[in-house]
């Protein structure tokens, strides 16, 4: 166990050594991963914001309930009682034919002797905020309540936040296939890199081959190189993105007075920078295991 582990600590020790004595490739490497991974994580980024913004928008979806003319006020009181016991509706307001008619002749300084009507043509209406977006509810409940005597119309305009979620999907799964050709580049480049320094170190691969050394000793610094790289990268790619979050946000809190308001973004969870951070390992040490394999059989073939 002791010599397993010791084998292990050489082969890093060595795969340091290497990126060290070669500081401004290495550092072009961390540069490179950590530029394109940048593009799909701020990507994701963007999403989940937005994403907590359009869930937030669900829970105040209204649904307005309009009622006939000549309904009496025990059928409006009715209505009010049962919607109140049900669980879906978080509040209700009730606008009163009356009211509504004031107000809009307020709004619009209208004079009904002016316009010639002369009864008010506003029915009396509800305004209900649900505490759900789940299509399956919200039909029953309007299925409901269009049975109830006195009930006119329902409107429930939501439609629009249906159309962003579906574009949010859309997005992601466009951000997927942007992920995977992202990661093939990567493992191209790393192996690249990877393929380069076995031709560099191909004596010493050579005399550790007679000495009686085997494949997976002689991979495993390059395999540790490849997983150095990618770490790298991974810390260029949420330090970029930290640093972006940071001065998008000054700039917002600054214009927000010009605008009247303001988004501010916020960072990802610290479960997804580990996982960006574990997906960036990953692709140096497939690209790296990659290419020692085919780079030492390369060796062995030419022999």
């Amino acid at each position: 166990m002791f010599n397993y582990f010791h084998n292990h600590y050489q082969a890093l020790i060595r795969a340091l050594v290497r990126i060290f004595s070669n500081l401004g490739a290495s550092l072009m490497m961390f540069i490179v991963i950590g530029v394109t991974l940048f593009l799909p994580s701020s990507g994701l980024l963007i999403i989940e914001n937005v994403s907590q913004v359009s869930n937030n928008i669900a829970y105040d979806a209204e649904l307005s309930l309009f009622l006939k003319k000549d309904v009496k006020q025990d059928q409006i009181d009715f209505i009010d009682s049962a919607l109140n016991k049900t669980p879906i509706v978080k509040k209700t307001h009730f606008e009163s034919k009356l009211k509504a008619w004031d107000k809009l002749q307020s709004k619009l300084n209208l004079n009904p002797l002016d316009t010639g009507i002369s009864e008010n043509p506003l029915p009396d209406a509800f305004f209900i905020s649900l505490n759900t977006f789940e299509q399956k509810k919200i039909n029953n409940l309007i299925d409901n309540l269009r049975a109830i005597d006195g009930v006119e119309n329902i409107f429930f305009d939501a439609g629009w936040v249906k159309k962003l979620r579906s574009i949010l999907y859309l997005l992601k799964i466009g951000l997927i296939f942007l992920g995977i050709i992202l990661i093939t580049i990567l493992i191209v480049v790393i192996g690249n890199t990877i393929r380069l320094q076995t031709l560099t170190h191909k004596d010493e691969i050579e005399v550790s081959k007679l000495i009686g050394a085997t494949d997976s000793f002689i991979k495993r610094p390059f395999i540790y190189s490849g997983l150095i790289y990618g770490l790298g990268g991974g810390i260029i790619t949420i330090s970029t993105l930290k640093i972006t979050i940071e001065i998008f946000n000054k700039t917002a809190i600054n214009l927000e007075a010009m605008l009247g308001g303001t988004f501010i973004l916020n960072n990802l969870l610290w479960q997804q920078n580990l996982i960006i951070l574990l997906i960036a390992m990953l692709i140096g040490c497939f690209a790296s295991f990659f290419a020692a394999q085919q780079s030492i059989k390369k060796f062995e073939i030419f022999k």
